[in-house]
């Protein structure tokens, strides 16, 4: 469950947009990382399962945060 405060001049909006972008870039390069773990055949027909569960894992969390993040910065630029 998210919750939206209106905190208006409480915090600095353009350095808070700064810090979500930099943990976007972070988080999308981290995705990057999982999806070629994950189309390598090798490494798939390799891997054990709990290993490509905990991959897949990563890649749907890893999305989600992404889209909070993306979310949270266009809220922020309105």
């Amino acid at each position: 469950t998210e919750f939206v405060v209106p905190l208006g001049n409480l915090i600095d909006i353009a350095a808070e947009i700064g810090r979500m972008e930099a943990e976007l870039t972070h988080k999308e390069d981290f995705l990057q990382g999982v999806l070629k773990k994950l189309n390598n055949e090798k490494f798939v027909n390799n891997a054990p399962p709990a290993v490509l569960e905990m991959e897949r894992k990563k890649q749907a969390d890893a999305e989600s945060i992404i889209k909070s993040l993306r979310e949270g910065i266009e809220m922020l630029r309105k």
